[in-house]
C-alpha cells in the first residue's frame, strides 16, 4: 500500500482569480464570498451590520465624522439636506437633526478645518461651525495698502474667487477729497472708514460706481492708510470656479487644496494664507490655482514633504505627478510668492476612480484599470507603480473602475474596492484578497469610533459590528472553494478516505463541507460540522457537568474519494452562526497511473 500523505491548510491566503484553478496553491481560494482573511491567515465569516436610520428611498450622498470645538459629530448629505446623526440623551435612541439645505447632488464632499466643516455638491460651498449652518460668504482681502487717494499703492493681499468684495487702505494727504477705487464698474461701497470712525454715505460721502470714486465731504486728514475703503465687484464665472469644485485634497504647505471643477478638470485650486497669516478655508486667491498635465485630476493626496497629483492621462502624457513648493521673490510687487511647481513620475499609469486615492502605510493607492500600490514617487519611473490587484483582477476587468469607491479600514487593516454592491477587500497586512457581497449598495465609506460606516443608495447609514449576525436583517451567506488540486502528481490516481476539519469553538458555529472532482464536478454534500458551546440559552441541566473543553476540536469524517486525480472542497456557513476555519487536513495516498475515461 502507497505512504500515506499528509496535506494541511492552515494558512489561508486570500482568493486567487488570476491563474487557472488547478495552478493554485494550497491555501488559495478560486472563489469566496462573505468569508475573511484574519490577520493570522485563518478563515472567517464576515459578521454583519445594522442601519442606524430608516430608509427614506433617497441614497446617501456623502458624510463626515469629526470633532467641531471638542466634540465628536456626525454628518451626511441626502436628498438636498444636511443632517447630524445623533444619540438622544434622554431616549438613547438615534435622531436625525436637520442642519442645513444643500443640492441633492452625489457625490458631497465634507471635510474640516478650523473647527468648521465644509461641504462642496459642485453647485455651492457651505459651512457649519457646529452652530450655524451658511454659505460660505469669503474672507474679504485687503487688496492694496499705502495707496495715494489718486490710486495705485502696494499690492497686499490677492483676490479671492469667492467673493466681489474687497478692501484697500489708502493714506490720506489732507486735502484730497476724491478717492479712486481700482475698479470701475462697481457695484457698491460696502463700508468707510477714516481712523476708526465709520463714515455714513450721502452725510459724509458720496459714491460714483461708474467711474469707482468716492467723494469725501471733509477731506480726511494725513495719515499712512488710515482710509480704508470696502466694495463690491463680482466677475462673473469668478466664485464658480470654486463652488462647482467636487472634491477635496487636504492641506499641503498651510494650504487647502480642491479639485473636480468639470469646466477646470486639469485644474488645482489652493486657499491662501492671510495678512494675518492664517490659512483660510474661505480665501481661494485669484491666479494662486495650477493645471496639471491636460487631463482630468482624479486624485490629491499628502505623501510626507511632497502634494501628489493623479489624472486620467494615457500614454501620451503624464498620469501622475509629484508637487513641492518654493518661494520666489517678485521683483515688480516686492512681494514673497509661494509657487507649487509639478514634475511627472509616471506616464501610464494614473487613477480613474474620481477622489478615491487612499494613503495606505504611507503608500497612495489608486485605481487604474486595477489597483496600484506606489512605492516611489520622487522621479519619472515605470518601476514605481506596483500592481496589487493582480489575484483579482479578471473581476475587476468586467467592471466600470470610474465609478468605484474606495476606503481604509486601518482598524481591520484592509482596502476596500467597492463597485456596486460587492467589495474587494485586501488584507494589506498579510497580502490577502477576500470578497464581500451585501444586500445592500453601499455609497460611501466612513469611520466611526473603529466602526466601518457606509451610506446606502435607499438613504440609510449601516453599522458594521462583530456582534451584528445578519446584513441589516439579511442572512449572510459565506462560501470558500480551494482550487482543484492534484497533490503535485496529475498522473496519478489518489485515495482519500478521510478529511479533517478543526473549527474555533463559537457559542453556535457550523461548516457544511462539498466535495468536487474530476471524476464528478458537481459538488456533492459531505457534512455538516459544528459547535454549540452552553449558554443559558441552551442548556439542559438534565445532563449538566462541570467539565468544560473550549479547545478547538479537529472534527474527522468520510470523504471516499476513490481514484481521483484532482479534488476541490467547498465550504459554507449560513444562518446566523459565526465561524472561523482553523485547518483542513487531507491525507492521501497514491495510486497507479491515471487512466483515460470514455
Amino acid at each position: 500500500m502507497a505512504e500515506l500523505q499528509i496535506f494541511t491548510i492552515d494558512t489561508f491566503k486570500g482568493v486567487n482569480k488570476s491563474e487557472t484553478e488547478t495552478l493554485l496553491e494550497l491555501g488559495e481560494a478560486s472563489e469566496m464570498s462573505n468569508f475573511i482573511i484574519t490577520d493570522d491567515q485563518k478563515l472567517k465569516k464576515m459578521f454583519g451590520y445594522s442601519a442606524l436610520n430608516e430608509a427614506t428611498g433617497e441614497k446617501i450622498n456623502g458624510m463626515w465624522y469629526g470633532k467641531i470645538k471638542g466634540e465628536n459629530r456626525f454628518l451626511f448629505a441626502r436628498g438636498g439636506k444636511v443632517y447630524e446623526l445623533k444619540e438622544n440623551p434622554i431616549t438613547h435612541e438615534i435622531e436625525e437633526i436637520e442642519l442645513g439645505e444643500i443640492v441633492d447632488a452625489y457625490p458631497t464632499t465634507f471635510w474640516a478645518a478650523n473647527n468648521v466643516v465644509y461641504i462642496m455638491d459642485g453647485h455651492e460651498f457651505y459651512q457649519w461651525d457646529g452652530d450655524i449652518f451658511k454659505v460660505v460668504e469669503g474672507y474679504v482681502p485687503t487688496a492694496f495698502t499705502a495707496v495715494p487717494p489718486t490710486g495705485g499703492g502696494s499690492i497686499l493681499e490677492g483676490i479671492n474667487y469667492l467673493t466681489g468684495t474687497k478692501k484697500m487702505k489708502f493714506s490720506g494727504n489732507g486735502s484730497a477729497t476724491v478717492y479712486q477705487l481700482p475698479e470701475y464698474g462697481i457695484e457698491r461701497v460696502d463700508k468707510v472708514m477714516v481712523g476708526t470712525e465709520v463714515k455714513q454715505p450721502n452725510t459724509d460721502y458720496t459714491v460714483n460706481l461708474q467711474n469707482g470714486t468716492v467723494s469725501f465731504v471733509t477731506a480726511p486728514p494725513n495719515g499712512v492708510n488710515n482710509v480704508e475703503i470696502t466694495w463690491t465687484k463680482q466677475e462673473e464665472g469668478y466664485r464658480e470656479r470654486i463652488t462647482k469644485c467636487r472634491w477635496y485634497g487636504g492641506q499641503y504647505y498651510a494650504r487647502y487644496w480642491i479639485y473636480g471643477n468639470p469646466e477646470h478638470a486639469n485644474t488645482r485650486f489652493c486657499s491662501g494664507v492671510t495678512m494675518a497669516g492664517v490659512s483660510d478655508p474661505t480665501y481661494w486667491p485669484i491666479f494662486t490655482e495650477s493645471d496639471v498635465g491636460e487631463h482630468e485630476i482624479t486624485g490629491i493626496v499628502t505623501q510626507y514633504d511632497k502634494q501628489l497629483i493623479f489624472t486620467t492621462g494615457n500614454s501620451s502624457g503624464a498620469s501622475a505627478w509629484y508637487s513641492t513648493n518654493e518661494s520666489v521673490y517678485d521683483e515688480n510687487t516686492g512681494l514673497l510668492i509661494t509657487l507649487f511647481p509639478v514634475f511627472p513620475i509616471n506616464a501610464k499609469i494614473g487613477n480613474e476612480a474620481p477622489g478615491q486615492v487612499q494613503i495606505i502605510l504611507n503608500n497612495p493607492f489608486t485605481v487604474w484599470k486595477g489597483v496600484y500600490q506606489w512605492v516611489s514617487t520622487y522621479v519619472l519611473n515605470e518601476k514605481n507603480a506596483e500592481w496589487l490587484s493582480q489575484r483579482v483582477q479578471r473581476d475587476l476587468d468586467q467592471l466600470d473602475l470610474t465609478k468605484a469607491l474606495t476606503w481604509d479600514w486601518y482598524e481591520m487593516g484592509v482596502y476596500l474596492l467597492c463597485v456596486g454592491k460587492r467589495i474587494w477587500c485586501y488584507n494589506y497586512r498579510v497580502d490577502a484578497w477576500y470578497i464581500l457581497d451585501l444586500p445592500h449598495e453601499p455609497t460611501c465609506f466612513m469611520t466611526v469610533d473603529d466602526k466601518l460606516h457606509f451610506g446606502t443608495t435607499d438613504g440609510r447609514i449601516m453599522r458594521f459590528a462583530e456582534n451584528e449576525p445578519t446584513f441589516a436583517g439579511e442572512e449572510i451567506v459565506a462560501t470558500w472553494e480551494m482550487g482543484y488540486y492534484n497533490f503535485g502528481a496529475d498522473y496519478l490516481r489518489k485515495f482519500i478516505q478521510h478529511i479533517y476539519i478543526s473549527l474555533l469553538p463559537l457559542v453556535s458555529t457550523h461548516v457544511d463541507i462539498y466535495l468536487s472532482t474530476d471524476v464528478r464536478a458537481a459538488f456533492k454534500f459531505i457534512k455538516r460540522i459544528g459547535y454549540q458551546l452552553a449558554t443559558f440559552d441552551n442548556w439542559d441541566f438534565s445532563t449538566f457537568s462541570f467539565e468544560q473543553n473550549w479547545s478547538p476540536q479537529p472534527k474527522k469524517f468520510k470523504l471516499k474519494a476513490k481514484k481521483i486525480d484532482y479534488i476541490k472542497i467547498k465550504l459554507e456557513t449560513t444562518g446566523t452562526d459565526g465561524a472561523v476555519v482553523l485547518s483542513i487536513t487531507l491525507p492521501v495516498r497514491v495510486g497507479g497511473f491515471v487512466k483515460n475515461r470514455g
